[in-house]
C-alpha cells in the first residue's frame, strides 16, 4: 500500500488532456522543424547534383567528340597505311608526326605485320615495342580479332602506360581492298589523363572529383580507367560514354561532398529553430496555466468534497440567516434535522420556532434577538420536539458577517448532539457503577490480599506472610525504628504423620485446627503466630533478654498441644518439640533467627522429641560446621575430590569372593582422606548426598567393568544409595547408562530409611530399580525401622546385619541367638545374610554355624582402593586366614 506522500507524487504527475494537446504540440512542431531542415538539405543536395549533372553532360560530349576525332584521326592513317602494304620507315614516321601533330591525347603509334610490331612511333620512346607479338598478349587478342572481323575500328583497355598513366588501345585493320586480305594492324593508345586534362572537365571544373570506368558486360562500371573507385560508391552523377562499340561510365562528385555546408545550414538552422522555440515556449507556458487551473479547480473540489463529506458524516446542518427581512436559508442537512422536507411549504424560521421545546422556547426566542443585537459570535444548545415526540438536543454555532452588497448577515450549524448527550448521561451512570465497583474490587483484593498471606486451614499467617512482615535488615527496622529485639520459637508436631495415615487427613487437619487454637489462646496481643510448614508453626514475641519467660513460654506450648482432641470416638494426641532462638549482637536479622530457630528444633527432635531446645553457641558452632562442610562439599562435587573404596565380601560356603560394596571417602585438601561418618549427614541436610550418591555409582560401575575386563572374577558390586537418591528420576537413567548385566549391580537401601513409613513412592522406586535386573539390599538390618512386611513389600536380594549387633556374638548367648533369629527370618523368605564387622576368626566361625551366607569386615579386609583390591583378589590371602 503506497504512503500517503507516494500517492501525491503520484497524483502530480498524471498527464491531463491540456498536457496531452501540449505534447502534441510540441512534438509537432519538432517534427515540423526537423523536416524543414531535412527538406531544405535534399533541395541543396538535388540542386547541386542537378548543376553537376548539367556540367557533366556538356564535359562527356565534349570528351566523347574529342574520342571521336582521336578515332577518325587513326582510322584516316589506317586507310592511308591500307594503300601502302611496302611503306618504309620513314614513310611511317612522317605520317605519324602528321597525325599527332596538335593532338597530345595520342601517346604512340604501332604497326603491327601478321600480328607482330614492325614500327612504332615516336621511335625512341616505344624501341623496345619493335618485335611484340600480339598472338603473346591474350589480354589484347581478343579486342585485335574483334576489329579483323569487324574491319572497323575497336577501342579498348585501359592500359598501364611505361611512362604512367593509363590509356586507351586503338585497333584499326589494314587491308588494300575490300575483297582483299588484311596485310597488317595499325594501333595507337590515347593518354586518358591528357584528355581529361586538357580537354575535358578536368581543369574546367576544379571543384569536381572525376573517375572514369569501363562497363562491364552487364553495363556496371567495371574496369577503372581514370580516378579513384571511391568515386563510385559516393552515389556520383554518371554520365554513359559510347565509342567504338565499347561502353564507359564517367562519375564526378564534388570535392566538398553532397552535404550543404554549415556556413549556409546555421543561419537556417537557427531561424527555423528560434521560430520552433517560441511555439513550443507559448505551448508549455499555456499547457502549464491549464495545469495550474485545473489543479486548482481539483483541489477546490476535493475541499468541496471533503467539506461535504464532513458534513454528511457528521450530519450537520448549514444555514444562512439576512438581519434585514429575517429570511433564512437552510441546506437540506437542516431539514433533515428537524425531520421536515425542503418542500414542506413552510420557511425555516417558522419550523424551527415550531420544532423547539416548550421549556427552551421563551429562552430561545430571548437568546436570539440578544445575539442579533449584540452581533457577536455564539454558541447554544437546545432542544427540539420531532413528530414521533422524541426529544433531540442540538447544538448550534453562528457567526457574523457582511456579504459584497453591505448587508448584514449570519451564518451557522446545527449538529445533533443527542447521542453524546446520552452518552453522556451513561458514562455518568457507568461512572458511579464504576466506584461502586472498584469499592468492590478494593475489598476482593483486600480478600485476596489475607488469603494470600494467612493460611487456610488454620486461618494463621503463612511463610509468606512472615518473611513479608519482617524482611530488610534488622528485626527492629522491619517492624518500625522503635520495635523491640525478637525471640523466636519454631514449634513442630511430633507423629502428626501418624494420625494421618490411621485417621486419615481430616483428622489431621482437625488436629491442625486445634493446635492452632491452643497457640492463639498462649500467644500475646503483639506476637506473630504462623503456619510456615505442614505441622510446623512459628511464633515471633518480644525479647527483653528474659531466657525463663522464653522458658516458661515453651514448656506451655508443649503442655497445650500435648492435650488430646476428641475426634469422633477417638482421643487424638500429639506431642511438640520447640527450637527457640532470638536476634543479638551475632544474630541481627529475622532471617537468621529463623534459620537458628530451626537448628535448634531439628536438635530437640533428634534428643527424643516433646522437649525444647534454646539455640546457643555450640548449636551456633554445629551450624557453621555444618555450612562450612556444605560449602566444600560443592567444591568437592565441582573438583571431582571423592574416591570410590571397595570392601570385599567372602562366601561363608565356598570363600570366594562373593561381591565387593562400593564406600566413598573424601580426599579434603587440608583434612586428609575423611570416611562417610564425617560428612554424610551434612550432605543429607544440604540436599548433596543425591549428587554424591551419582558419583558413586558412575565411578563404581565404571571399575567394575574395568575389573571384567581384566578377569578378576567380581560376581557383583553393591553401591548405598540414599533416600533423596532413592526417588531421584535420574537414579534409573543412571543404572541404564552403567551397561552392566542383570545381577552384577546391587543397590543397598539404609534401615533408617524407614520403610514402614514411606508411601507408594517408595515401592514404586524399587520395583523401577528391580525392573532393570537390579538387586536391593537392606543394609544396617536390626538397627532401623524395617519390619517383617516391609521385608516381604520390598523382596530384597540380600539383607546385611549391623556391626553392633555382631561384635557381641563372641561374648554374648543373647547376641548370638538374636543374629540366629534374623538368620532363621532370612532363610524364611528366601533372602541372602550377610554379616557385617567380622573383625576375627572367632566371629567367622561362629556365623557360619548361624547360617550366615557371606561375610564383610576388617578380619578379611579393609575398604581397599581399586587397584589394592584387585591385589587382594589376585593374592588370595584371606583364605590362609580362614584356615
Amino acid at each position: 500500500m503506497l504512503k500517503p506522500a507516494a500517492q501525491r507524487r503520484k497524483r502530480s504527475y498524471r498527464l491531463t488532456p491540456s498536457d496531452i494537446l501540449a505534447l502534441a504540440v510540441v512534438a509537432l512542431v519538432l517534427g515540423s522543424m526537423i523536416v524543414a531542415n531535412r527538406q531544405a538539405e535534399y533541395n541543396f543536395t538535388e540542386n547541386l547534383r542537378l548543376k553537376t549533372s548539367e556540367r557533366m553532360a556538356v564535359s562527356t560530349a565534349r570528351l566523347e567528340a574529342d574520342l571521336e576525332e582521336n578515332l577518325r584521326l587513326v582510322e584516316g592513317m589506317g586507310v592511308a597505311l591500307s594503300l601502302e602494304p611496302e611503306i618504309d620507315a620513314d614513310r611511317f614516321a612522317r605520317l605519324a608526326d602528321k597525325l599527332v601533330e596538335g593532338h597530345n591525347a595520342i601517346a604512340s603509334i604501332a604497326l603491327a605485320r601478321d600480328l607482330k610490331i614492325t614500327m612504332v612511333y615516336p621511335l625512341e620512346e616505344n624501341r623496345e615495342a619493335i618485335g611484340l607479338d600480339y598472338r603473346d598478349r591474350p589480354e589484347q587478342l581478343a579486342a585485335i580479332d574483334k576489329a579483323l572481323l569487324a574491319r572497323g575500328a575497336v577501342v579498348d583497355g585501359p592500359i598501364v602506360l611505361v611512362q604512367g598513366g593509363s590509356g586507351l588501345l586503338t585497333y584499326y585493320p589494314l587491308y588494300d581492298g575490300e575483297d582483299s586480305e588484311t596485310w597488317g594492324l595499325l594501333s595507337a593508345i590515347v593518354s586518358l589523363e591528357d584528355l581529361l586534362a586538357d580537354r575535358t572537365i578536368t581543369a574546367r571544373h576544379p571543384d569536381l572529383d572525376l573517375a572514369l570506368a569501363k562497363n562491364g558486360p552487364d553495363g556496371s562500371p567495371a574496369d577503372i580507367l581514370f580516378g579513384r573507385a571511391a568515386i563510385f560508391e559516393a552515389d556520383p552523377v554518371t554520365q554513359a560514354i559510347e565509342l567504338a562499340n565499347t561502353q564507359w561510365t564517367l562519375a564526378a562528385v564534388p570535392k566538398s561532398g553532397w552535404s550543404e555546408p554549415v556556413s549556409e545550414a546555421l543561419p537556417r538552422q537557427i531561424m527555423i529553430g528560434t521560430i520552433g522555440l517560441v511555439i513550443i515556449a507559448a505551448v508549455v507556458g499555456i499547457a502549464w496555466l491549464m495545469r495550474l487551473r485545473q489543479r486548482n479547480l481539483a483541489k477546490l473540489g476535493r475541499l468541496s468534497r471533503r467539506m461535504q463529506l464532513a458534513l454528511d458524516a457528521s450530519k450537520i446542518g448549514v444555514w444562512e440567516m439576512d438581519l434585514e427581512s429575517g429570511e433564512a436559508v437552510w441546506d437540506r442537512r437542516m431539514y433533515a434535522l428537524y425531520g421536515k422536507s425542503p418542500d414542506c411549504g413552510k420557511s425555516p424560521m417558522q419550523i424551527w420556532f415550531e420544532r423547539l421545546h416548550p421549556d427552551d422556547l421563551r429562552k430561545e426566542k430571548t437568546r436570539m434577538e440578544i445575539t442579533i443585537a449584540e452581533e457577536a459570535d455564539f454558541r447554544n444548545t437546545f432542544r427540539i420536539v420531532l413528530d414521533d415526540g422524541e426529544t433531540h438536543h442540538i447544538q448550534v454555532f453562528g457567526t457574523f458577517f457582511t456579504d459584497p452588497d453591505g448587508k448584514a448577515r449570519m451564518i451557522g450549524v446545527n449538529w445533533d448532539i443527542t447521542e453524546d448527550v446520552r452518552l453522556h448521561e451513561k458514562l455518568k451512570g457507568a461512572n458511579v457503577e464504576a466506584r461502586q465497583k472498584n469499592a468492590a474490587l478494593e475489598k476482593a483484593q483486600k480478600v485476596l490480599r489475607h488469603n494470600a498471606l494467612h493460611d487456610a486451614l488454620t486461618g494463621l499467617a503463612n511463610r509468606r506472610y512472615l518473611g513479608e512482615a519482617f524482611a530488610g535488615g534488622k528485626a527492629s527496622e522491619a517492624i518500625g525504628p522503635d520495635g523491640p529485639p525478637y525471640a523466636v520459637l519454631h514449634v513442630d508436631l511430633d507423629r502428626f504423620k501418624e494420625i494421618n495415615d490411621t485417621l486419615g487427613h481430616a483428622a489431621g487437619d482437625a488436629m491442625l485446627r486445634h493446635s492452632a487454637n491452643m497457640l492463639r489462646s498462649i500467644a500475646g496481643a503483639h506476637d506473630f503466630l504462623a503456619r510456615v510448614g505442614g505441622d510446623e508453626f512459628t511464633l515471633v514475641t518480644g525479647w527483653d533478654g528474659n531466657v525463663e519467660r522464653l522458658t516458661r513460654l515453651a514448656q506451655e506450648i508443649i503442655r497445650a498441644l500435648g492435650r488430646p482432641l476428641q475426634y469422633g470416638e477417638h482421643h487424638v494426641r500429639v506431642s511438640a518439640s520447640v527450637g527457640i532462638a532470638w536476634i543479638d549482637s551475632e544474630t541481627t536479622t529475622m532471617r537468621d533467627a529463623l534459620v537458628n530457630a530451626g537448628i535448634a528444633l531439628y536438635e530437640a527432635k533428634r534428643m527424643g522429641r516433646n522437649q525444647f531446645v534454646i539455640f546457643d553457641a555450640t548449636l551456633r558452632n554445629i551450624a557453621i560446621t555444618n555450612k562450612k562442610v556444605a560449602d566444600e562439599l560443592l567444591a568437592a562435587l565441582e573438583e571431582d575430590q571423592f574416591e570410590v573404596f571397595y570392601q570385599p565380601q567372602i562366601s561363608a560356603r565356598t570363600e570366594e569372593i562373593q561381591g565387593v560394596e562400593a564406600l566413598v571417602r573424601w580426599h579434603h585438601p587440608t583434612r586428609g582422606t575423611l570416611a562417610p561418618s564425617h560428612f554424610i549427614g551434612t550432605a543429607e541436610t544440604t540436599g548433596s548426598i543425591a549428587r554424591i550418591d551419582a558419583v558413586v555409582l558412575e565411578k563404581a560401575c565404571a571399575q567394575f567393568q574395568t575389573w571384567q575386563q581384566s578377569g578378576l572374577a567380581v560376581p557383583h558390586i553393591s553401591v548405598n544409595i540414599s533416600a533423596q537418591r532413592l526417588i531421584d528420576p535420574l537414579l534409573l537413567q543412571g543404572i541404564s547408562e552403567s551397561r552392566l548385566k542383570p545381577g552384577q549391580l546391587c543397590i543397598e537401601l539404609l534401615e533408617s530409611i524407614s520403610f514402614d513409613d514411606q508411601d507408594t513412592s517408595l515401592e514404586s522406586a524399587v520395583a523401577a530399580i528391580k525392573a532393570l535386573g537390579v538387586d536391593v539390599e537392606i543394609d544396617d538390618f536390626g538397627t532401623g525401622y524395617a519390619s517383617i512386611l516391609s521385608l516381604l513389600s520390598l523382596s530384597p536380594k540380600r539383607l546385611k546385619i549391623d556391626r553392633q549387633l555382631v561384635l557381641p556374638i563372641t561374648t554374648g548367648q543373647s547376641q548370638r541367638r538374636l543374629v540366629a533369629s534374623i538368620v532363621e527370618i532370612g532363610k524364611a523368605l528366601g533372602i541372602e545374610v550377610i554379616a557385617e564387622g567380622v573383625e576375627t576368626a572367632e566371629h567367622a566361625r561362629i556365623l557360619r554355624e548361624l547360617g550366615v551366607d557371606a561375610f564383610q569386615g576388617y578380619f578379611f579386609a579393609p575398604p581397599l582402593s581399586a587397584d589394592a583390591l584387585t591385589r587382594f583378589a589376585r593374592d588370595r590371602n584371606w583364605l590362609a586366614q580362614i584356615s
